[in-house]
């Protein structure tokens, strides 16, 4: 017997060069990407304002650079930078050269740096001359010297740069030789690695690997509620250096093709500017900041048409009423994934179970279970399979059966409506009954178990 049902086979998505080319050639000398006004008190350099044709551009002299320093194909290289027009420009780099970024949170030390760079054998590190205030460059310079003899050479954003460390200006600026291309080793470009991140828990930090298709998945999640599209002006001031940043900044501006206008972690005053200046019509905002933002004023602007909150503390985040504009919100749980919020009946709220893929591509974007042991699993289109331990003691995701992946949240399910799923502590926390949780949850006593990334992390 035979059957007349054809399998349903989804069409391999672009991978982020792919989209990059694209809006390129669609839109070219339209306005892709612009830098906030007080960039110069956070980092060397006057602010960008680039074209699709000039970012496209600056990404292929960034990728001939590293091509000419002899980079193996996939090699790991350590970036580490603001929420700035440079630092997206690098990681589009990365991976037009057909290298892997490995993005390291803001507040990372010159020795932590060096710890992820050797344990994860990197072959290059990017940073900035200075962070604001702090200028690590030197000591990482040093450091690098003395302990790492695999690394090919340290890049740096900024000026004053010392002895032996490449300019990043210098690598914008280097002619091009014609189309830089470096075909990816596996048959499907789109399941090649994009951009890792780095995942904090109790017993040390470890590197979480995305493909293209992942971080694709992630950003959709985000993408469908905001509406973006190629006339939208989408306002971000997390940091690209984690899910939250990565995948509701840069992952979003590349699918939607829209303008992306960047902010550095937080200044009301410049936010609003922006707001006006820009004609911003989507933003998307920690939820401490949405919510001093509502009872401030902040977003009283006529042409905001969605604001978007996320919360990395799900369980003590509050999804607000009353704003000016639709805000949907969302948990990001880790750097496993991100699942959208729904205010409940009893004041709390509840999470989705299962995000469909709205373009049919087979695997829901992301859906949530809760195991025999009271935590909360994902699996799906977004959650990442590989962790790379590096930190002194063995640190990963703990991986299940059929692709769950467990992501360390004490979680509930709703009594109604049955699709929703409760957080009901800090990550890491233990377990609570139904009525231990609603006690925690109305006391205010939910603490924090998992160390906390600096707000210019992107921390939500």
């Amino acid at each position: 017997m035979t059957s007349d049902i054809t399998p349903r086979i989804a069409p391999a998505p672009p991978t982020l060069d792919q989209m990059l080319r694209l809006n390129a050639q669609r839109s070219g000398d339209t306005l892709a990407l612009i830098d906030a006004p007080d960039r110069p008190l956070w980092a060397d350099g006057a602010p960008r304002r680039l074209s699709w044709n000039q970012v496209d551009a600056a990404v292929s002299a960034v990728a001939g650079r590293f091509f000419e320093m002899g980079l193996p194909s996939e090699a790991l290289v350590c970036v580490q930078g603001l929420n700035l027009t440079d630092t997206l420009i690098a990681l589009l780099g990365c991976i037009r050269a057909g290298l892997v970024a490995v993005i390291v949170p803001v507040d990372f030390t010159p020795a932590e740096i060096v710890t992820v760079a050797e344990r994860l054998n990197a072959k290059a590190i990017l940073a900035a001359r200075r962070l604001g205030d702090v200028q690590p460059l030197r000591p990482l310079r040093h450091l690098v010297d003395e302990s790492i003899a695999d690394i090919r050479f340290i890049g740096a954003f900024g000026a004053d740069l010392p002895g032996g460390t490449v300019s990043f200006e210098d690598c914008i600026g280097y002619p091009r030789t014609g189309v830089i291309t470096r075909l990816s080793r596996r048959d499907r470009p789109e399941e090649s690695l994009a951009i890792m991140t780095i995942d904090r828990g109790p017993d040390g930090d470890f590197a979480v690997a995305r493909n293209h298709r992942q971080w694709l998945a992630a950003a959709s999640v985000l993408g469908d509620s905001l509406g973006l599209s190629r006339s939208s002006r989408l306002l971000c001031p997390m940091a690209p250096s984690g899910l939250a940043g990565l995948a509701g900044g840069l992952v979003s501006w590349l699918s939607a093709g829209c303008q992306l206008v960047l902010h550095q972690a937080f200044d009301a005053t410049v936010f609003t500017v922006q707001l006006t200046m820009h004609g911003i019509t989507h933003a998307l905002l920690p939820d401490a900041v949405l919510r001093a933002g509502l009872a401030d004023g902040l977003l009283d602007s006529r042409k905001l048409e969605k604001v978007a909150g996320l919360s990395r503390s799900p369980h003590v985040a509050l999804v607000p009423d009353g704003a000016p504009c639709p805000v949907p919100h969302f948990a990001v749980l880790g750097e496993i994934g991100i699942l959208p919020m729904h205010a409940m009946g009893d004041g709390g709220f509840g999470l989705d179970a299962c995000v469909e893929d709205e373009t049919g591509g087979g695997l829901p974007l992301i859906e949530a279970r809760i195991e025999e042991d009271g935590f909360l699993a994902l699996r799906g289109q977004q959650v990442p399979k590989v962790g790379f331990d590096i930190g002194e003691q063995e640190a990963s995701y703990p991986l299940g059966p059929e692709g769950w992946v467990a992501s360390a949240y004490p979680a509930l399910r709703a009594q109604e409506p049955e699709e929703r799923l409760h957080i009901t502590g800090a990550r890491y926390e233990a377990a609570m009954s139904g009525q231990d949780a609603a006690r925690a949850y109305a006391s205010g006593q939910a603490g924090d178990g998992a160390p906390e990334h600096h707000p210019l992390a992107g921390a939500a």
